[in-house]
């Protein structure tokens, strides 16, 4: 008689629906309470009003830099309240210019014409994406139930719940959590399709996975992990795979996911030749031989245009049509784009550890994660990986180890390559939740007997320690960087861009100086799109350095010293990021790179949540940066 192997649930001692109620009403309320109180970021200054754009005329041209479900999906409730949209003005301009519409004009004609009202529309478009990231959460926990019972599901639910990047992207109307959701829902069906190759789960695989590409260009990274998790033999106990003729099946998701994502834009251009479409990027194009002499008026990218040529155009390749669509197509090529930095005019600018460059680092992502991730994650990671050594009955199958390993350690691999995109640990929040499973090994009910009383008490105190640090940053969680890295405090240090300031402490700003009792006008540095001028502030521009500002691009705002007052940083600015200022009169400023640096010669009295020094600058502190400006500059490599 074959003895019947002992369930790995177990016996919980309380209700498993209360105890992730609990954590999910937890993780809503930091999420709102963080979202109600910080203003719109650059990307969602942009994606709103693309997203209202995209319901109203039905067209994907305007902001196609990335896929439009996430901005369809802010839009909605935006759209409920009946903002005020003319698509006279800046569609307008672009027309004249024979151009497509220009997201940041569009979004500052939106910006004007609903400025009354402005951050309630964006809070309004922040909290679908709460419901989003409790849909993540529920995904991780059934995931994790599955694979390592009830302890593992509530580990990986509790872990969602509190881990602090999760928490600040989950209260922002951008792609980064959806995709995050969405990236790990399809990859999960996919694995239960090969488990269980029913039509609803082909189904579900499929419109899953056309979600993710409808979400971010990153998903396209799954699709080779999807062909190899189909194709794994059975080769260890417990792996359920269905036979090869019924996995054949799965052959649909792909067509099932094509047919999606095509019906999310509409079909708007599917099946346009290859050789017609105006791309920018090396692989797509090649210079343009006795080509049109680009337009004097023409902005940047028209010119560019003008000046490259589709690669394949004129040969039997550029006869075919694309069966994508349109607006899919040139924003992935777009993007490529934007991220190669040895193109005129391509590339970000990227900072790691003080230096500002364009071209990134292999390692940046793994370093992002180091130091923006709790502590805590990698305790618990390296204590799943000996449990997995040490424990055999923990182990898993070899298919449901590739489910949750292999996109963790793909995903680190391709976006360490793609270093033209070092500006945000956000491009890898889509390996946490297949890491968060991974972790539910440790509270494996043999796993928790082998720890012992000790030991189990160990493991709640790690995780109390995540919690209780989430909860000290809070609501400042888009700012958060760990002990390694010396808390948010030392995170510019470290890293810059939407690591750390993203223009979200436009509102803690205003709060801030109110309670400090500073009513005059201030000298202000903002890294952001919106204007100021909506939170109540009265400002106007500090001069930047004159070591850096090219010869005959002076403004009225630069000078020979430094006048007295109070002076507001971004600390972007403030460790040399180069960027752009908005002047009270809505007048637009180059920031170059180390601009506005010489404010680190200086102590601040207050913050705005970690993303905004404030300076009390005297006679004393305008003397010391004149002495400073007479000094040679050192720049960053």
């Amino acid at each position: 008689m074959v003895a019947t192997p002992r369930p790995v649930e177990g016996r919980p001692r309380f209700s498993t629906g209360r105890l992730l109620a609990v954590l999910m009403l937890l993780h809503a309320a930091l999420v709102v309470h963080a979202s109600w109180r910080s203003s719109p970021t650059i990307d969602e200054f942009a994606h709103v009003p693309a997203g209202v754009a995209y319901w109203q005329t039905g067209t994907f041209g305007l902001y196609h830099h990335n896929p439009p479900l996430a901005k369809l999906v802010a839009a909605v409730p935006v759209l409920a309240a009946n903002p005020v949209v003319d698509y006279d003005d800046s569609w307008a301009r672009a027309r004249a210019r024979g151009e497509p519409p220009s997201q940041v004009e569009f979004g500052e004609d939106f910006m004007r014409a609903n400025a009354a009202r402005y951050f309630d529309l964006f809070r309004r478009a922040r909290l679908p994406f709460v419901f989003v990231s409790l849909l993540g959460m529920s995904l991780v926990f059934r995931c994790a139930r599955g694979f390592f019972g009830i302890g593992g599901g509530l580990l990986a639910a509790a872990l969602w719940a509190f881990e602090p990047n999760l928490i600040a992207h989950a209260g922002l109307a951008t792609t980064d959590l959806m995709a995050t959701v969405f990236f790990f829902w399809a990859f999960d069906a996919l694995r239960r399709v090969r488990e269980d190759p029913s039509a609803g789960l082909i189904t579900l695989a499929g419109v899953v996975g056309g979600f993710a590409l409808l979400t971010k260009f990153t998903a396209l990274v799954f699709a080779p992990l999807g062909v190899i998790l189909a194709l794994l033999p059975r080769r260890a106990p417990g792996d359920e795979a269905a036979p090869p003729r019924e996995r054949r099946r799965l052959l649909l998701v792909p067509l099932i996911a094509l047919v999606v994502l095509n019906v999310g834009y509409r079909f708007e251009g599917t099946g346009q030749a290859l050789g017609s479409f105006p791309f920018l990027s090396p692989a797509l194009t090649k210079p343009r031989t006795g080509g049109a002499v680009p337009h004097r008026e023409a902005r940047f990218y028209q010119m560019l245009y003008q000046q490259r040529q589709n690669r394949f155009e004129g040969s039997w390749l550029g006869a075919l049509p694309v069966p994508l669509p349109r607006e899919y197509l040139l924003g992935l090529d777009e993007q490529a784009f934007e991220a190669n930095p040895g193109l005129p005019g391509g590339g970000y600018a990227l900072a790691l550890r003080g230096e500002i460059r364009r071209g990134g680092w292999w390692w940046y992502d793994l370093y992002a994660l180091l130091v923006k991730l709790p502590l805590a994650i990698f305790f618990l990671a390296l204590l799943a990986e000996v449990a997995a050594a040490l424990v055999p009955s923990a182990r898993l199958s070899v298919a449901r180890e590739f489910f949750w390993m292999a996109p963790v350690i793909v995903l680190l691999a391709v976006m360490s390559a793609m270093t033209g995109l070092d500006i945000g640990v956000r491009y890898d929040l889509p390996v946490l939740p297949f890491l968060f499973v991974g972790i539910a090994r440790v509270a494996h009910p043999d796993v928790l007997a082998w720890l012992g009383h000790a030991g189990r008490a160990a493991l709640g105190a790690v995780v109390a320690w995540m919690m209780i640090g989430t909860l000290l940053v809070h609501p400042h969680e888009l700012s958060y960087f760990n002990e390694l890295a010396g808390g948010p405090g030392g995170g510019a240090r470290h890293l810059l861009d939407s690591n750390i300031d993203w223009g979200q402490d436009l509102l803690e700003l205003r709060r801030v100086l109110d309670r400090q009792g500073v009513s005059e006008p201030i000298g202000l540095a903002y890294f952001g799109a919106v204007d100021p001028a909506l939170a109540g502030l009265r400002y106007h521009l500090p001069p930047r350095d004159p070591r850096v500002i090219p010869p005959g691009h002076e403004v009225a705002s630069d000078g020979p010293t430094l006048p007295p007052g109070v002076y507001a940083v971004s600390v972007n600015f403030l460790y040399g990021l180069p960027h752009r200022l908005l002047g009270p009169g809505g007048e637009s400023v180059a920031s170059d790179e180390r601009a506005l640096a010489y404010f680190q010669a200086l102590h601040p009295f207050a913050h705005a949540g970690w993303s905004i020094e404030i300076f009390r600058v005297g006679p004393a502190e305008a003397a010391q940066v004149e002495e400073e400006w007479k000094r040679p500059l050192m720049r960053t490599r």
